[in-house]
């Protein structure tokens, strides 16, 4: 997992594997030095090794890497249930949540969430129990969590097929040239930066075989609301793919051109969008007990402030 971090002012003076074992639950020192030692963290500015004294105000990333189950605690936390059965919870997850519990995020997670409300009546590990597919944290909307063992490979399975059809909502800067864009470049590691994937050529042996599709559904000033409907999934895979087309996802803090839209807004705008404009719209699935379930999430209001009223996905063809 991706940990993106602003140093504090009160942080400086701190050595930077100090400060990070403070900031990241569940992570001890030497897990931290190894990372920084295999080339895992950034400083900027400044130096990413264990010793560096912070000043304040740096911008540290660390990828700590997937790890061992763990037991997740239930929360009391609200979630949004976009439908309910003895199969299948749909739910609307709201930006900034992350999905499944990992090193500095052991609370406040969907797992969390899901364990608070439904208790042991969701399918799967203790630590991600339920969870069929992932949603980047800042990314809002449909995610399908299943109740029992047998609808959780169902609909697994599903997503392996591509029997699955699933639409996301993208705010993207500039004015694309079509009304239709398409991208079929593979996707693999960044040969630089570690934090990022990239978009290679087709058959890349280091990528994997990607493909998403856009439909422009309103054009506004020096940005665009585009249908993204990605035929596979690949982590991080339609912002790859709108920012190699030379329309990033605004607000898009690693593939985009800033962290905020407008790019000029102020620190006490409450209108600014200050996470990726990406939301997952609609998901389509077959149901375990037959015919299809068909969910869409209403439009956030972060995202809604910039689009006009009553914005629907295109029927599909």
């Amino acid at each position: 997992m991706l940990h993106d971090m602003r140093v504090p002012a009160d942080a400086a003076g701190k050595r930077l594997d100090v400060w990070l074992e403070t900031v990241l639950e569940g992570c001890t020192r030497s897990q931290i030095t190894r990372l920084i030692k295999g080339g895992s963290c950034a400083v900027e500015p400044g130096a990413a090794k264990a010793g560096y004294f912070l000043k304040g105000g740096e911008t540290v990333t660390l990828d700590i890497p997937d790890v061992e189950p763990m037991e997740a605690k239930p929360e009391d936390i609200p979630l949004s249930i976009l439908h309910e059965d003895a199969h299948l919870i749909v739910v609307d997850k709201p930006p900034g949540m992350v999905v499944h519990p990992a090193i500095g995020h052991l609370r406040g997670t969907l797992v969390n969430a899901l364990l608070g409300r439904y208790g042991t009546h969701v399918a799967g590990e203790a630590w991600r129990p339920g969870i069929i597919h992932r949603l980047d944290a800042d990314t809002s909307g449909v995610i399908c969590v299943a109740r029992t063992v047998a609808a959780l490979a169902f609909v697994q399975d599903a997503f392996k097929a591509r029997t699955v059809g699933k639409r996301y909502l993208a705010l993207v800067a500039g004015k694309p040239r079509a009304d239709f864009l398409e991208n079929p470049k593979w996707i693999g590691r960044h040969p630089r930066d570690f934090r990022k994937r990239a978009a290679f050529a087709a058959e890349t042996t280091s990528a994997k075989e990607a493909y998403t599709s856009f439909i422009v559904l309103h054009r506004g000033d020096g940005f665009a609301a585009l249908e993204a409907r990605p035929r596979t999934g690949r982590t991080h895979q339609i912002r790859i793919h709108l920012a190699d087309l030379g329309h990033p996802v605004l607000a898009d803090a690693t593939y985009g051109r800033a962290p905020q839209w407008p790019l000029n807004a102020k620190p006490d705008d409450a209108s600014a969008l200050r996470r990726h404009g990406l939301h997952a719209w609609t998901l389509d699935i077959p149901h375990p007990a037959g015919g299809r379930l068909a969910i869409q999430a209403p439009i956030p209001a972060d995202l809604a402030r910039w689009l006009p009223p009553g914005l629907t996905p295109r029927p599909v063809r």
